[in-house]
């Protein structure tokens, strides 16, 4: 079980890195980023990418 969740959170992490570098914030050679905990990472990606709203209607 404990190597699913390491595995888990090594894929949630990569997407958080790839997609901050996609956005041009980040370069890929970084080290700065991927040094960043799961935590840190999703705090920048929630201030990068905001959730957006849904319209009640």
């Amino acid at each position: 079980m404990t190597n699913q969740l390491r595995k888990g959170i090594k894929t949630l992490k990569l997407f958080y890195i790839n997609r901050l570098i996609e956005s041009g914030l980040y370069n890929a050679s970084d080290d700065e980023l991927h040094s960043l905990t799961l935590s840190e990472l999703q705090t920048i990606f929630k201030k990068t990418f905001p959730p957006k709203k849904i319209q009640s209607m």
